[in-house]
Formats: C-alpha cells, sequence, structure tokens
C-alpha cells in the first residue's frame, strides 16, 4: 500500500481509492442485505408454509380417515361378509349380490369423492355397465402393481393409478381393506377408489403451483402436484422427517440418481402421532430468496448510479486539490539559480498556502546561500593565494639547511653537519608534501633522526632499541607522532642523568596498532599532568591527542603510566590499523576503544 502512494500519482489514487472505497461498500452492503434478506424470508416463508400444510393436513387426514371408516364399516357389514358364502340356490345368491350392490352403490353415491367401488372375491359376477360396483375375481388383482401392498396388510393406501369406468380411463386413488367372515376367514378386499383431482385440489389449496407429495405411513406416494420427478428424489429424506411437523434445507439434485450437495430446496412436512398419511411440501429456494435478488438488484442500480456520481465529484475534487500541487510542481521543475521570483498564488489559507509560503522562503534562502557560497568561494581562494605563498617559506628553510650543510663540511665541521643533515631529513618527512598521513616506516625514520641528533650530544650515553614487523611499515599513521613522547623522556626522564635508554616497539593485534615507548627514567612526577602551558613537552603530547581525535574519534588511546615492574614511564598509543590513506575518513565511525 505504501509503495502505491509512492508510486502512483496523487489524483489517480483519489479517484481509485475513492471509486473502490464506494464499490467495496456498496458490495458488501448487497452482501449483507442479500444474506439478511434471504434468511428473513426463508423464516417467514416456513412459518407460513408450516401453518398452511398443517391446516392442508388436518383437512385431508380428516377426509382420509372418513374414508377408513367407511371402508371399515363396508367391510364388517353383514351384507358384505356373507356374501361369499354362496348357496346352491342361485335365487338367494341373487338377492345376496343384488344387496350388496345396493349397499355399495349408496355408499358410493352419498360419497361424492368415490368413483367407485371394486370388490375382489372368488365368486364374481359381472358388473352392470352403469353401476358404481364392480365385482372382480380376486385372481385378476396378483398382476396389478398395487397387490403387493394389499397382500401385506389388512389396508393399505394406494397410490394414485389408472382405472377404466364408464367414463373411461381416469386416474383414482384407492383405499383398500380385506374382507374376513365372522369366523375370520379371509374372503377378498374391497377397493374404494377416489377421484384423484378432489384429493389433488385438496392438497394444491390456494397454491395451485406449489410442489406437494401426500405420502402413506410406508412412505409410498399416494398423490403429488408439481414436479413429478420430486417423488422419487426425497426417498434419502423420509428417515430424517421423524418429527410430528418440521422443515429442512435439502439437496434435489436435477436428475433422481443422487443427492446435490448444495442445498436448494426447503422441505415442509405436516404429519401426526399413528397417522396414516403424511403431507410434504418442496419449495426452489430461488422461488422463496427471488425477493431479495430483486433487492439486490436495486441496490446495484442504486450503487451504479452512486459510483456514477462519485466519480464525477472525485475528477472535480481531486482537480481542485491537485491543481495548487501541479503548480508547485511546476515552480520546482523551472527553477534555477537566477530565478527572480516564483509564481505561486497568494491566496491560499490553507496547508497549500503554508508549502507556497514556505517554498518562497526556501527559494529566499537558497538565494542567500548561493551569495554566501559566492563570497566564501572568493575568500577561498584568497586563502589558497596566501597559502601558496606560506609554503615558500618551509622551502626557503630547507633550502637554505641544505646551504649551511654545505658550508659546514667544506668548514671541517662534521658533526654539525652531520646535525643538519639529520634536521632536513626530519623536516623533508615533517613537510610530507602537505599529507596528514605518513606510513609508519616514515614516522619511525623522522623518529629515529631526532634520536641521532640527541645521541650526538649524549654520545654513548643514549640508546634506542627498535622493534617494527616487517608488515606494520607500509600503514599508514598520523605524522609527528612518536617524536613529542621520546623528546618528553629524554627531557624530562632523563633530567640531569648520564645513560638513558628508550625501547620502541610496535605490533598489530585484532585490527589495532600498539605502539609502546618505554624508559628507564626517573618515571612521572606526581602532578604530572598539571604543566604549564608554556612547557614543550606537554604541549606536543597534546597535539598528538587532538590529531587523533579529529583522526579516529574516540577509536584511539594514548596511556602513559610509570613501569610496574621497572624504572621509567611507559607510553602506549593504540589507534585503527590505516591500510590506506582513504580509511581515515571513515575510522571515526566505529565503536570506541576501551
Amino acid at each position: 500500500m505504501k509503495k502505491m502512494f509512492k508510486r502512483y500519482r496523487i489524483d489517480y489514487l483519489l479517484f481509485g481509492g475513492l471509486t473502490s472505497f464506494v464499490l467495496i461498500l456498496l458490495t458488501i452492503v448487497i452482501l449483507l442485505t442479500y444474506t439478511l434478506s434471504t434468511k428473513e424470508l426463508v423464516r417467514v416463508t416456513t412459518y407460513y408454509q408450516k401453518e398452511n400444510l398443517n391446516e392442508l393436513y388436518n383437512k385431508i387426514e380428516i377426509q382420509m380417515r372418513a374414508i377408513e371408516q367407511i371402508s371399515l364399516a363396508a367391510t364388517r357389514n353383514i351384507v358384505t361378509t356373507e356374501y361369499p358364502d354362496m348357496t346352491t340356490d342361485s335365487y338367494v345368491n341373487y338377492q345376496k349380490r343384488e344387496e350388496l350392490e345396493t349397499f355399495l352403490s349408496n355408499i358410493a353415491y352419498s360419497t361424492p369423492i368415490i368413483q367407485s367401488i371394486e370388490l375382489y372375491t372368488g365368486n364374481a359376477f359381472p358388473s352392470k355397465s352403469q353401476s358404481l360396483v364392480s365385482f372382480i375375481d380376486m385372481n385378476q388383482a396378483k398382476d396389478q402393481s398395487w397387490y403387493e401392498a394389499v397382500e401385506n396388510a389388512d389396508f393399505a393406501w394406494i397410490g394414485e393409478h389408472t382405472i377404466t369406468s364408464n367414463q373411461g380411463r381416469i386416474e383414482v386413488i384407492s383405499f383398500a381393506r380385506k374382507i374376513y367372515s365372522n369366523s375370520g376367514k379371509y374372503q377378498g378386499f374391497m377397493m374404494l377408489n377416489l377421484k384423484s383431482s378432489s384429493i389433488q385440489n385438496q392438497i394444491s389449496g390456494e397454491i395451485p403451483t406449489s410442489n406437494r407429495i401426500l405420502l402413506d405411513s410406508g412412505g409410498r406416494v399416494i398423490t403429488y402436484i408439481g414436479d413429478p420427478s420430486l417423488p422419487t428424489k426425497i426417498k434419502s429424506y423420509l428417515l430424517d422427517m421423524n418429527n410430528e411437523s418440521g422443515y429442512m434445507k435439502v439437496g434435489l439434485p436435477e436428475s433422481s440418481d443422487s443427492v446435490s450437495s448444495q442445498k436448494n430446496t426447503l422441505m415442509v412436512w405436516a404429519m401426526h402421532y399413528n397417522s396414516s398419511c403424511m403431507l410434504v411440501q418442496l419449495t426452489p429456494l430461488n422461488q422463496i430468496t427471488k425477493g431479495s435478488v430483486h433487492i439486490s438488484a436495486v441496490l446495484s442500480l442504486v450503487g451504479v448510479s452512486a459510483i456514477l456520481i462519485a466519480l464525477l465529484f472525485t475528477l472535480y475534487f481531486s482537480n481542485l486539490f491537485i491543481t495548487p500541487i501541479r503548480q508547485l510542481l511546476h515552480e520546482m521543475g523551472r527553477y534555477t539559480a537566477n530565478t527572480n521570483k516564483v509564481n505561486l498564488p497568494e491566496d491560499y489559507q490553507n496547508e497549500f498556502g503554508v508549502l507556497f509560503s514556505g517554498y518562497r522562503k526556501l527559494m529566499d534562502r537558497i538565494k542567500s546561500l548561493y551569495v554566501s557560497l559566492e563570497n566564501q568561494y572568493k575568500e577561498q581562494k584568497k586563502a589558497e593565494i596566501k597559502a601558496l605563498q606560506a609554503m615558500i617559506n618551509p622551502h626557503f628553510l630547507y633550502n637554505t639547511l641544505d646551504q649551511l650543510n654545505w658550508m659546514a663540511l667544506t668548514a671541517g665541521h662534521d658533526k654539525l653537519s652531520q646535525i643538519l643533515e639529520l634536521m632536513g631529513k626530519m623536516f623533508r618527512i615533517g613537510l610530507s608534501n602537505g599529507e596528514s598521513l605518513i606510513t609508519i616506516r616514515e614516522e619511525f625514520t623522522h623518529a629515529l633522526c631526532y634520536v641521532q641528533i640527541q645521541q650526538l650530544r649524549w654520545e654513548e650515553g643514549l640508546t634506542v632499541s627498535i622493534d617494527l614487523a616487517e608488515h606494520l611499515q607500509d600503514w599508514y599513521i598520523p605524522k609527528m607522532t612518536l617524536q613529542p613522547f621520546i623528546e618528553n623522556a629524554i627531557m624530562h626522564g632523563f633530567n640531569e642523568r648520564l645513560t638513558g635508554n628508550i625501547t620502541i616497539s610496535a605490533k598489530e593485534e585484532q585490527g589495532d596498532v600498539i605502539i609502546q615507548i618505554t624508559d628507564d627514567g626517573v618515571g612521572l612526577k606526581k602532578n604530572w599532568n598539571a604543566q604549564r602551558e608554556g612547557n614543550t613537552g606537554g604541549y606536543g603530547i597534546r597535539n598528538v591527542k587532538e590529531r587523533f581525535e579529529a583522526f579516529f574519534g574516540t577509536r584511539y588511546r594514548v596511556d602513559i603510566e610509570n613501569n610496574s615492574q621497572a624504572s621509567g614511564t611507559r607510553v602506549t598509543v593504540q589507534f585503527p590499523v590505516l591500510k590506506y590513506k582513504q580509511e581515515e575518513m571513515n575510522v571515526s565511525l566505529g565503536a570506541s576503544i576501551p
């Protein structure tokens, strides 16, 4: 996110950011509205479907119980139970048949829902052409698809099937009940064929387009309205419908072969305990959520309109916001050292006004700095000229020493000549072409020249030992480091003495160069640091410390202390290894030496 604000233009970010925000907010609102409204619609629909289904179920159950009671009364009537017991008297048998047919016809005519009555018995007679009662041989029932349900129970509901009547082939729903004699002998069964349309009208209620299924207690389909494939699709859910009424979301597949993994249908059922039927209603969830989809579509349309309006406002406000920034960028782009005036508006009183005012002040300051740099450049040129003139004096002194050395040799003053030669060598190393750093080899040579000058005075009384490793000699050190400490040892340590010994050693340890100067003189006096400023030794040592601090910061150490095991003084100088002159700019940034 931060990289975007660093990479892209502000007007693009404002325009895209506000648009994205409105789009995301709209998407969230639509999703929440759709989800919440869908849940509420499903809940309300489920509640009313349960209430409506229970009401329909009660009416259907009353109707079906009435049919069951009529069937029970008809099969236990003496006219029905004595009919199969035929005698040898044909007239008596005819009277029985007429009496039974009249009895059953009265039942059929008095109950409008009954289409016809079929009596399956071993003593079947041809039925009258216009009669609602048919006598059929029991052997013919064995070929029917519903016979198994009748054979295995005393009574059973038979789902919707087709029969042949006076009016042609019609769809009926039948209730079959076995007939037993008073002695308990099985004599056949009676089927009450009900008008399928009447049952379906009761099932459909006020919504004829619903998907409803009427099942018997064994889960067999009695009749249904709606999608003809639904009865086979709900078989896998029958075991879950163990309450008197309830609902669940189920996944009904496109075909009847499997169960869908997506719950796309609301299934509501109604039944009573110990009832012979169950009413099920199936409603696709997309029908229930159609209202939510409509609301979401309306919100989407409103959202698109809001996005368009937001885009227009964003373009307008981003232009107002970006214009002063563009003006500032334009002024910054055309800036030159000779710019006389900054062309920025002066009527802004907000943050842009502060930016413009700050830029004007910055330009004024830069102009002042240019003037200052120009004056500084002039002064620097003057200083360089003076420095070049000042360089004449050291060269003059160096040439003068050479002349004095030649004159001493001519006059036969060998010792004086030697002193002048050593002083010239020291002076040449001290000049070093203006360099601040010299090699450790040159620094030791400079110190040795000074010692040799002193030895000309001390003769055999002053001895010097040097221990310098070969690999250290080409490394660098600030010049004029050793001479002040050697001078201090000779002037103060060997004062009023005829002999003295000085040891100078250099070594490398953990990335640092450690140089030690040890003498066997009188050692340090009490309060030796409180020397007067005019003292040569004190000024030289202080000068070394100041130059080391300028070069190395805190990464150096200069310790002066008495020898712990002998007389005299030991000076320890420690600083980082400098293999190249360029390293002098970086060594002061490191950690300090303890």
